[in-house]
């Protein structure tokens, strides 16, 4: 079917119409300098990155001779740990003017040693570290641990805890003693029986196999009886031995006078 001249130029009239407003939309949103720029990248907003965690450690300051005390680096809670060898190389730097009490044990990869005389100058310095936490040795620890070096340096016992007994009540009580066990203990022997009166019998004697550790648990046992029975813990198979060591050392002691107890289960019934 053939278009008539009417359609025709209507259709030709709705294509230029058309061409017009294509041409006026471009000109509205043309840029001229859009190709002699460059195209910016769209960046995406980043997330704000945590804040790292402080570079931070404990230092825990521990007696470990009468004239000496030791500082050892420990992991700190919601800190970074920065390692142990780091951690000791900071504390050389920190108590550099501080001379190390024994080499030996400095250089081990643990904790480093220093003189008890030292413990103030070396607490102050480590407080002032923004980078260390101190826990310090207790009050009432240093001043025992202080008093007992005093008496080691002069040679002379002094007592420092309630418990502690003066050279003159040692002497009176280890005199009270059978003649016959006083006669057999050896200067050593002798010697660590005071160190333990001296002490109040608290204290531990761990001397080698063979070296006389009974006779001296003994002796010392034997100058408190006057303040009660004597109770012995120990392995069910040396229960015997333990009977005829006391009987034979300390022959005024009643069977009521001592008790015998079980230690390891596993070698008998537990009493």
């Amino acid at each position: 079917m053939e278009m008539t001249e009417e359609q025709r130029q209507r259709a030709e009239a709705n294509r230029l119409a058309a061409i017009a407003k294509r041409k006026a939309k471009q000109q509205i949103n043309q840029e001229p300098w859009k190709l002699f720029k460059c195209r910016k990248l769209s960046v995406e907003p980043t997330k704000p990155h945590a804040s790292p965690l402080p570079d931070k450690f404990r230092v825990r300051l521990e007696i470990c001779s009468p004239d000496s005390f030791s500082v050892s680096p420990l992991w700190l809670k919601g800190f970074v740990y920065p390692g142990e060898g780091e951690c000791l190389r900071r504390l050389s730097l920190s108590l550099s003017h501080v001379m190390p009490s024994h080499y030996t044990q400095n250089y081990n990869g643990k904790a480093c040693v220093y003189k008890l005389t030292d413990y103030n100058a070396v607490l102050t310095c480590l407080k002032n570290s923004n980078v260390i936490e101190v826990e310090g040795i207790p009050w009432v620890t240093l001043n025992v641990v202080e008093k007992l070096s005093h008496s080691l340096v002069t040679g002379r016992w002094s007592p420092s805890r309630p418990e502690h007994l003066s050279d003159e009540i040692v002497d009176e009580m280890i005199g009270k003693l059978p003649k016959r066990l006083l006669d057999v203990l050896l200067p050593f022997q002798l010697e660590g029986v005071r160190f333990a009166m001296q002490r109040g019998g608290r204290c531990l004697i761990a001397d080698e196999m063979g070296l006389g550790k009974t006779l001296q648990a003994i002796s010392i046992a034997g100058c408190f009886m006057h303040e009660g029975s004597i109770l012995v813990v120990c392995p069910a198979i040396l229960r015997f031995s333990w009977a005829e060591e006391l009987e034979r050392w300390l022959p005024c002691c009643l069977p009521a006078d001592i008790h015998l107890g079980n230690c390891c289960p596993q070698y008998g019934r537990k009493d």
